[in-house]
């Protein structure tokens, strides 16, 4: 039996069919109705969090109410907390509630309700208070959907063994479709520039069930890198965009952070909406600061021999925030400092030539700054988590006068997660050649995917790899270790060994039993309409789980047929089609697509003139 998802979203000018073979692991589940992309939390504090979902309407109307609760038990007999919101095509159907009146250091469950279909049910827990012995965080970053499957994602969510996920950072990328992977091509094909196409992106990542199920089980604290909006991104531009052929920076940049916010359980700061910067304290054991190095306040990459390198204008995060920082580390009292941010800290070099200035190697004076102040601070126990190079690495952070062998005079650790599945660069030499041109690196894996565990007592912090085998097959093995720890003051790197973690609550269920099932259409699924009202040109996308022709009409509200279109013997996978509106007045369309199996319909706004 034929079944469509459709996707309406408003892009380009002329008309065309884009058809993709599609991996089903991104295919939208009808039992899942109208929540195809699941549901979410992040941002945890002691007493709230930040509950998300997606609510795809069949017929979408200027506004929507749901309703959401939170109860300590997967029977929802124990609800805690329950109200009621409202979502709109201004943020592209999305839905996040601030759920306060939770008790500390405590697990959750939470589900959503529209017109009597429910969600799936989520996990989450809020952060812990005052005295805090222990705690576990995973560590991911670098997911680029077309180079594989996300089996790291869902190993980490069925493991059930860490209290929330930090994502640094390219949790999606701006490219093309590239047929990496002939089932799991990107769309829309073409590069994300405007708004719908950044939306567009989003949904398809969080059609992906094993994503989903991470996002379902684990509450999560994330922040952007460079491919949210375009390699190489500063505050002013990016290596990947060229404004003569892709407009303004300012405008590509906007819209990148706009759909990040709808689409991520991120709490939106009231005061500066793209600021995305911030702390969150896990008791007295951690203090978390979620940096941003790539669009605050990031000067432009130079050359590894420019005289600019040293200037002590240049900055990484920018005054702002390097004052923020800085000034919050002074009176932090906690017993581990971290920073959660997106490119690597130590140095890396080649006979003493930096490798890469998009890392803070090129921005040495910021750095330096940022380590004499915790040395005037007195901070000993500093942990960088890194993101971005696709490969693996544990380092000792070293001042001038380190020591190798002892590891003395280093200012800190960092720990760097591999990809999820991001592509790497071959390295002549490997690791070998690495750790003999920078004897700080005390560990380095090149070749694997995967993430790591953050293990935090009072006496240690350490990190524990997790790797799966292939991410180019569907199925996979996982390998667990090594363990790199820093002891309490020590500020250095020692080899460790494997800890057992403590027991956590049951996962949430993991299918749709618990989710009341509809049937939209017929066999046909309305899945998202974005963004709408449209100005000038409109995009049908569309999802086909099996091969069919699809007949799309677009008519007045008087009844005018404005275009039809024939789109013959589609393969299964995901689709659009392009439309030019020059001409249409101003008002309301239906937007119809039929298979021999069925229909679904969409209201559209047009605005402005013909």
């Amino acid at each position: 039996m034929k079944r469509l998802a459709l996707t309406l979203l408003v892009c380009a000018a002329l008309l065309r069919a884009d058809s993709t073979a599609q991996d089903s692991r991104s295919m939208p589940d009808s039992t899942l109705a109208p929540f195809y992309h699941g549901v979410a939390s992040g941002d945890p504090l002691t007493d709230r969090v930040i509950l998300w979902t997606r609510l795809t309407l069949e017929y979408p109307e200027p506004s929507a109410t749901l309703t959401w609760r939170v109860a300590t038990d997967t029977l929802f007999k124990n609800v805690v907390r329950s109200g009621v919101t409202t979502t709109n095509a201004d943020r592209d159907y999305t839905v996040k509630v601030d759920a306060d009146g939770l008790q500390p250091n405590t697990w959750y469950y939470y589900q959503f309700e529209y017109n009597g279909a429910r969600s799936l049910i989520g996990r989450t827990r809020t952060l812990p208070q005052g005295n805090t012995e222990r705690l576990r965080l995973a560590v991911v970053s670098c997911a680029d959907y077309q180079n594989g499957y996300y089996h790291a994602y869902r190993d980490l969510a069925l493991r059930n063994s860490v209290d929330a996920v930090l994502h640094l950072g390219d949790y999606i990328y701006e490219y093309p479709a590239s047929s990496l992977l002939v089932d799991r091509n990107h769309q829309p094909s073409h590069e994300i520039i405007t708004l719908q196409d950044y939306r567009l992106r989003h949904s398809l990542y969080r059609l992906d069930k094993d994503l989903r199920l991470l996002h379902q089980q684990l509450p999560m604290i994330a922040v952007w890198d460079d491919h949210e909006t375009a390699n190489n991104a500063w505050k002013d531009g990016a290596q990947n965009h060229q404004p003569d052929t892709e407009g303004s920076w300012e405008d590509r940049k906007r819209a990148g952070k706009q759909a990040y916010v709808e689409w991520m359980p991120i709490r939106e700061n009231a005061t500066a909406v793209d600021e995305i910067y911030r702390q969150f304290v896990f008791g007295n054991l951690l203090s978390l600061y979620m940096l941003d190095t790539r669009l605050e306040g990031r000067s432009q990459q130079v050359a590894n021999n420019s005289p600019e390198l040293n200037d002590p204008n240049r900055t990484i995060i920018g005054p702002q925030q390097f004052d923020w920082l800085t000034s919050n580390i002074r009176q932090d009292s906690a017993r581990w400092i971290a920073l959660g941010q997106q490119v690597m800290m130590a140095p890396l070099t080649a006979f003493g030539q930096v490798l890469n200035t998009d890392q803070w190697d090129g921005y040495p004076v910021q750095r330096q700054r940022l380590y004499d102040s915790l040395l005037l601070y007195q901070k000993n126990n500093l942990i960088v988590l890194t993101g971005d190079i696709h490969t693996a690495w544990a380092n000792d952070l070293p001042l001038t006068g380190y020591n190798p062998t002892t590891g003395d005079n280093a200012i800190g650790v960092e720990f760097i997660a591999t990809s999820i599945t991001s592509s790497k660069a071959s390295v002549p030499g490997g690791p070998a050649l690495v750790q003999s041109l920078n004897p700080h690196v005390k560990f380095v894996d090149l070749t694997r995917y995967g993430y790591f565990i953050l293990d935090l007592t009072r006496d240690r912090a350490q990190a524990e790899f997790v790797f799966v085998n292939d991410v180019k097959s569907a199925s996979y093995t996982v390998d667990v270790g090594p363990a790199w720890a820093t002891v309490h003051g020590s500020r250095r790197l020692s080899a460790s060994v494997l800890s057992v973690p403590p027991p956590y609550p049951p996962l949430a269920p993991l299918s749709s039993g618990s989710v009341s099932v509809r049937r939209i259409g017929g066999d046909i699924v309305n899945l998202v309409a974005t963004p709408n009202p449209f100005a000038q040109q409109v995009v049908l996308q569309f999802a086909l789980l099996q091969s069919a022709s699809v007949s799309v009409e677009i008519s007045d509200a008087n009844g005018r047929l404005w275009q039809q279109r024939l789109l013959d013997r589609l393969p299964a996978g995901i689709h659009h089609a392009h439309f030019d509106a020059t001409g249409w007045p101003a008002g309301q369309y239906l937007a119809t697509l039929r298979t021999s199996h069925g229909h679904i319909s969409a209201r559209l706004v047009r605005i402005g003139t013909p």
